[in-house]
């Protein structure tokens, strides 16, 4: 069983990463680095613009780095991906995927930081009495649809975090602006 398991998986996985691209309109891009007990997969997921979900393809690794998420966007962009006519592209703030984003399709492809992930980093620097303030002044930032307010929001709480936590600051600042693109774009709340 357990060898027409992994035989049947590699061949749908050869399917996936083989799969010619050049049809699809993607909307959104999304990567990400899972670790599964031991190996790290770096995975593309696909939103089209019709909403349909397409998964795109999957690169392993030993760390999420950015030879290896440089090679799976190089995969897709090789199989016809089209970014040229705009993609926006989520990822989860991994130094990593930001550079092969940057590398792979270019410096002018808009990239979305994941609010959540964000979140998660900067409460991670704090004591828990003063997460649910701080999640509360996250959240609210991100909640509006004007950029320039939620970035003065957003810069506001880390000049106010400076003093008392500067780890939380500091994490909140690395890509600060890249958690408003969405908001940016004028696409919040779609």
């Amino acid at each position: 069983m357990s060898r027409r398991f992994v035989s049947r998986t590699r061949e749908n996985l050869i399917e996936l990463m083989s799969r010619p691209l050049e049809d699809l309109r993607l909307a959104v891009l999304m990567l990400d680095g899972i670790e599964l007990k031991g190996p790290l997969l770096c995975l593309a997921l696909g939103i089209d613009t019709d909403g349909v979900k397409h998964p795109l393809g999957l690169w392993d690794g030993s760390t999420e780095n950015a030879t290896v998420a440089t090679t799976l966007l190089a995969n897709l962009v090789e199989r016809g991906l089209d970014v040229e006519q705009g993609v926006l592209v989520v990822i989860d703030g991994a130094k990593a995927l930001r550079k092969a984003v940057r590398d792979v399709l270019g410096v002018p492809t808009p990239v979305q930081r994941c609010v959540r992930h964000k979140e998660r980093n900067v409460l991670g620097h704090l004591p828990e009495r003063d997460q649910p303030l701080v999640r509360r002044r996250l959240r609210a930032a991100w909640a509006l649809d004007d950029y320039d307010r939620a970035l003065e929001q957003l810069r506001t709480l880390a000049d106010d975090l400076t003093r008392s936590h500067p780890g939380a600051a500091a994490s909140l600042r690395e890509g600060m602006e890249e958690t408003l693109t969405v908001t940016r774009l004028g696409c919040a709340g779609v």
